[in-house]
């Protein structure tokens, strides 16, 4: 009877020590939150493709509107007026939650293209702030977003 009871009382510290409110490190992910001035600017977005640089150790998103998206698909090359399309990049770091897996970390760069009587390029780096670059640099991003694919899905 006092085996039973101890096997009981053994397991059921067990379980609940194992249990847990998932915060801090466990929780969400605010590292990779987007700050309050570029979160409206993905709103009714949609993301169409995602990269990986194991290189770089990245990870960024493309999200664009509905013609974006359209337009992509149809593969043409030129951006219509009314479209928009957001390339967010993160700094991947180790899952905590999972051995050997990668998850966004810090916010690296947010970039904006919007096709508004001619092609607007902004790019702001991680903290929000408005990164201004040359033409050059200007025109290779541009032409890099705008060669972006979207993703195969079954």
């Amino acid at each position: 009877m006092k085996t039973t009871l101890y096997f009981t009382a053994v397991f059921f510290l067990l379980f609940l020590s194992s249990c847990s409110d998932f915060k801090g490190e466990r929780g969400l992910n605010n590292e990779a939150s987007l700050p309050e001035a570029l979160r409206n600017k993905v709103s009714d977005l949609k993301v169409f493709n995602s990269s990986i640089n194991n290189k770089k150790h990245t990870t960024s998103l493309l999200y664009g509107n509905q013609q974006a998206v359209e337009r992509i698909k149809s593969n043409g090359s030129v951006m219509q007026n009314g479209e928009k399309l957001v390339w967010i990049t993160w700094r991947q770091k180790p899952d905590p939650n999972w051995l050997g897996a990668y998850i966004p970390g810090k916010l690296l760069s947010f970039e904006i293209i919007e096709s508004k009587d001619g092609t607007v390029y902004k790019k702001y780096s991680g903290n929000g702030v408005e990164v201004k670059l040359n033409d050059p640099e200007k025109e290779d991003r541009i032409k890099r977003l705008l060669a972006e694919k979207s993703a195969v899905t079954p």
